[in-house]
């Protein structure tokens, strides 16, 4: 069971709880936790849960349930769904963090600005259309590191039983070939990477942004793309690679399907700074990879599911968790 001690109210209904007397550990730690609140008395107030030790304050619940909101239409569960999301969340990040994983800041703030991209804003124009509904940049990058990081321990956790799954998919891919399509894409692709300095303000991302769209438009082609990044300022040029149409997400896959040959897909924001990609070639191919996938599709992505499931359940039942507020 999930072990919550509750102060000043009901717990959570979102989480099965079970009151519990507590134990010397737990009282030594309230012992300090009131210690602090003297020496820091509006601090301490602002503190809503504790996490087997970690704090969540109620500004944090505040704005992840107008994240929820957001997300869901305005139909989010309200406080208790952000409380119950934040216990998770300190959870899977604090297991993670045992086996020394956790996701970068710039893989954070890439998927950040990747959704800012889809929205058809920048990251500082999404940050404030956000802001104006309750809900800081910080607030999104702290649930993408959270779903970044767990998905990395999971696929990292259950790799044994992913590869006994592969085995399965290819067995069944093989018995239904002739029911599935197997055409893929076969791209010839090459990396433009624009490279940003660590810790870029938004002004010199913008900068960036306006020189990688400006040499968008004058790319000769991959054949000569060394050479014209050589009368660039601070762009790499990666070695071509060939890739598979079916070894491509969805959102790539459409790009590339809307850029000529030779030339690039528009900057987005990555590790290194704004990268662009050329196609330099595309071909017809047949790749089975298409019916393993299928396979996959069809049965390991709700067993992995599963597993990551039962494995926060075990995570919750030895959590010490403690409601210091609603909220």
């Amino acid at each position: 069971m999930l072990r919550v001690v509750s102060w000043g109210g009901r717990a959570t209904p979102g989480i099965k709880w079970d009151r519990l007397a507590m134990s010397t550990r737990l009282r030594l730690f309230v012992a300090l936790a009131c210690l602090a609140a003297a020496a820091a008395p509006a601090r301490a107030q602002s503190v809503a849960v504790v996490v087997n030790g970690q704090p969540i304050l109620s500004s944090e619940i505040k704005s992840r349930a107008a994240l929820i909101a957001l997300a869901g239409g305005g139909k989010g569960g309200g406080v208790a769904a952000a409380r119950d999301e934040l216990i998770d969340e300190k959870l899977k990040v604090a297991e993670a963090k045992r086996y020394g994983m956790e996701a970068s800041d710039a893989q954070v703030d890439a998927a950040f600005a990747s959704i800012a991209q889809r929205t058809k804003l920048t990251p500082a124009q999404f940050t404030q259309a956000i802001g104006q509904r309750g809900v800081s940049a910080q607030t999104l990058k702290s649930r993408l590191k959270a779903e970044m990081t767990w998905a990395m321990l999971v696929r990292r956790k259950f790799a044994a039983q992913a590869a006994a799954r592969e085995k399965t998919a290819i067995a069944s891919a093989a018995n239904r070939g002739g029911q599935i399509d197997n055409r893929a894409i076969q791209y010839t692709l090459r990396q433009v990477i624009f490279v940003l300095p660590k810790g870029a303000t938004e002004a010199q991302v913008n900068q960036r942004r306006t020189e990688a769209n400006a040499a968008r438009a004058r790319f000769p082609g991959c054949d000569q793309a060394v050479q014209f990044a050589t009368s660039l300022r601070d762009v790499a040029v990666k070695e071509p690679v060939t890739r598979s149409s079916a070894s491509l997400g969805k959102e790539l896959n459409d790009n590339l399907s809307k850029v000529k040959l030779g030339s690039l897909t528009a900057p987005e924001r990555g590790e290194q700074g704004l990268e662009m990609i050329a196609v330099c070639e595309r071909k017809d191919i047949a790749d089975d990879n298409i019916l393993r996938r299928q396979a996959m599709d069809d049965t390991g992505g709700k067993e992995l599911e599963e597993q990551a499931k039962k494995y926060l359940q075990q995570l919750k039942s030895r959590a010490i968790v403690q409601v210091l507020s609603q909220g």
